[in-house]
């Protein structure tokens, strides 16, 4: 049967019938058990009408989903498994959490899609403010019983009566979408027992007490490329790549986009859209940045990386600046094990204020944060070093000054003396990733003297490290902006040459190195003068190339007087004076002269062994070269216990696969080949 409503009019002032109360000044709504009045008029409404919250069936299939299931989803088959056991596991919530554009929505979207014949009424609910929550309650209400709606008077009425339709029915599904707070939620979400609560959140913690927690992941290269290549369309169809180094370029775009399913959908609608192709959007997107993170092909401009960002900076902001400008600051590092002793040095003597932030940070899922480092998104680390005027949290200047802060920062935590102080390799090794993201974000032609400074220091360790090709590329960027900013004859600029010299050289590039190092020479004694120690390490340095490249007479003429004169202004236990006696042991050895070669190698590792210790490198170096020159000398017995010393505690101290390790095995082979044979 349908009910029609009967509008009558009444006397103002007067009550009429049985239950009726007098609307003469009364303005919104006045249940009177069988009629109700709205604005001076009176709705007589049905008896079913009337029925309690508990007594209203849900009509079949009811749900108001945004939208359709997306036709492009891919990669998170295992997600939505982990989302499924995390539903069935009955009692909490689930919260999803995760970066801005990481794809909770289209997850949940996609769950509550897959299970709308289980659950009755499946009802989205944007949950970022709690009028929002109000409202989409309210519209619940409107939907289960259309007499419920009319006769509230507000969303809260409409709500609460939702709240006690929901609390007296089973088989229900609330999806809380981008949820702001925990803390907003548990209102909500504490009453109602007898239903599921999906919520989505880029918020990561302060939900222990409320739901179970689901981080969401970056997908997969594989699924990267293949959300791409969906949307773009087929390779040779139309609108797809057909290139034949497109496959190459999608990869290459998906990595750049840190596969991050925002960006990646993005960036193929603005290809399908502009009909270019994925080389040509990727360059785009490294010359203009910033305006190709706020390109949208579509109506939609608040679904672009640029935006979402910047809604979440503003809401960081607010709340604590410092977590802004951490994050600003470290975008100019690598992005992952950043350490938090860096981010702990931006604040003199408040480690607290520092916890906050980077916890603030963690919390929007901006960063990953764990006891000792943390990460950062790489894209998120692009847009956050990308000035755009549109933006106030990224303005030029205040980017220059997180440019300016992470260079000062990376600078001060270098360990001084590369080659010599073992106990800072660690450090290095950790800090070596952020240095050459560094170097990668800094063009050039921007270096200064700071830049400069950490290029050559980086380039000793890496020498030492025996990662040479990268040890001439900091090098010849040292040295250029040291020659730039300083002039040819600056001592910074000697300084940066000789490093450089000295990468030729182990890469065994010898003529440029000695080229380069009897330059040096030259140009320390002009300006040092040649009792200087900068001008006594250069000769060191010429002698030692010399003998290399097999001018094995002016390689021992050139390191015995320069033992001599180490030893004089410097004394026996200089670090340039072990070096020099060492150098010259080898000189003698490679000359055929073997008794002074052994006799020079045993005083150099006593003196090593003495100065740094026995298990220094150096020290090794010294006893390998010992080793060695008794092997030359047929004298096997002291030879071999020697190699296999030093093999033993390089693998100790570098590990199997260390260069110097694996050269340390190789003359050990050979030393017991010599003996078998």
């Amino acid at each position: 049967m349908t009910h029609q409503y009967q509008e009558r009019r009444e006397v103002p002032g007067k009550a009429s019938g049985p239950g009726a109360v007098a609307v003469g000044s009364n303005h919104g709504i006045i249940s009177t058990g069988d009629a109700a009045t709205i604005d001076n008029r009176t709705l007589h409404l049905p008896a079913e009408a009337l029925r309690a919250p508990a007594e209203v069936p849900a009509p079949p299939g009811l749900n108001n989903l945004p939208a359709p299931r997306s036709a492009v989803f891919v990669g998170r088959d295992e997600d939505l498994a982990r989302l499924g056991a995390a539903m069935d596991g009955g009692g909490a919530a689930t919260v999803v959490h995760g970066l801005c554009g990481m794809g909770k929505s289209t997850l949940a979207l996609h769950y509550a899609h897959r299970h709308r014949d289980r659950y009755n009424p499946v009802w989205w609910v944007p949950a970022e403010t709690p009028d929002g929550i109000t409202l989409a309650l309210a519209s619940l209400a409107a939907h289960l019983d259309p007499y419920a709606s009319l006769t509230a008077s507000a969303s809260a009425e409409g709500a609460a009566w939702a709240t006690t339709w929901l609390q007296s029915h089973e088989g229900w599904l609330l999806v809380l979408d981008n949820a702001e707070a925990p803390d907003e939620l548990a209102p909500v979400i504490g009453p109602l027992t007898t239903g599921q609560h999906l919520i989505t959140s880029r918020r990561a913690t302060g939900w222990h007490h409320l739901a179970r927690p689901l981080g969401l992941r970056t997908l997969d290269p594989d699924a990267s490329t293949d959300l791409l290549m969906r949307i773009i369309g087929e390779p040779g169809g139309p609108g797809g790549p057909g290139g034949p180094d497109d496959g190459a370029a999608l990869e290459e775009l998906a990595a750049e986009l840190g596969h991050l399913p925002l960006a990646l959908t993005q960036a193929a609608a603005y290809i399908q859209h502009t009909a270019i192709t994925p080389a040509s959007y990727l360059a785009r997107l490294r010359r203009h940045p910033a305006r190709m993170f706020a390109a949208s092909a579509t109506d939609n401009h608040e679904r672009t990386v640029a935006r979402v960002w910047q809604l979440t900076l503003q809401a960081i902001a607010a709340r604590d600046p410092l977590a802004v400008d951490i994050l600003r600051t470290f975008a100019w590092l690598g992005p992952d094990d950043v350490p938090r002793e860096l981010a702990e040095a931006l604040v003199d003597d408040d480690p607290i204020a520092v916890d906050e932030a980077l916890a603030l940070l963690h919390a929007y899922s901006m960063i990953t944060l764990t006891p000792r480092t943390f990460t950062v998104h790489r894209l998120v680390q692009a847009v956050a070093r990308t000035p755009d005027p549109a933006d106030p949290h990224r303005a030029e200047e205040i980017i220059e000054e997180a440019r300016r802060r992470a260079i000062v920062l990376l600078g001060a935590a270098l360990p001084e003396d590369p080659l010599f102080n073992v106990a800072g390799r660690p450090r290095w090794r950790a800090l070596l990733p952020h240095i050459e993201a560094l170097a990668d974000h800094v063009p050039p032609a921007r270096d200064d003297e700071e830049t400069a400074a950490i290029w050559l220091l980086t380039s000793a360790f890496l020498q030492s490290e025996v990662q040479l090709d990268r040890a001439v590329d900091f090098a010849e960027r040292s040295m250029t902006a040291s020659q730039r900013l300083h002039g040819p004859d600056a001592p910074r600029t000697l300084a940066s040459r000789s490093v450089l010299a000295s990468a030729y050289r182990a890469a065994g590039d010898l003529a440029r190195a000695i080229t380069l190092h009897e330059r040096n020479r030259d140009d320390c004694e002009r300006v040092f003068g040649a009792a200087h120690e900068e001008t006594l390490m250069a000769r060191a340095n010429l002698a030692y190339a010399h003998g290399l490249a097999g001018d094995v007479h002016l390689a021992t003429e050139l390191h015995s007087r320069n033992l001599a004169d180490c030893e004089r202004l410097l004394g026996p236990d200089d670090k340039l004076t072990l070096v020099s006696r060492n150098n010259l042991a080898s000189a003698y050895r490679e000359a055929g002269d073997l008794d002074r070669a052994i006799s020079l190698h045993e005083q150099s590792t006593a003196d090593y062994a003495r100065v740094f210790g026995p298990g220094h490198p150096e020290t090794l170096t010294a006893r390998s070269n010992l080793a060695y020159t008794y092997q030359l000398a047929g004298d096997l017995a002291r030879a071999i216990p020697l190699h296999e010393a030093v093999l033993t505690a390089r693998e100790r101290a570098l590990g199997p696969t260390h260069p110097h390790t694996t050269l340390a095995h190789e003359l050990l082979t050979n030393a017991r080949a010599d003996a078998a044979w």
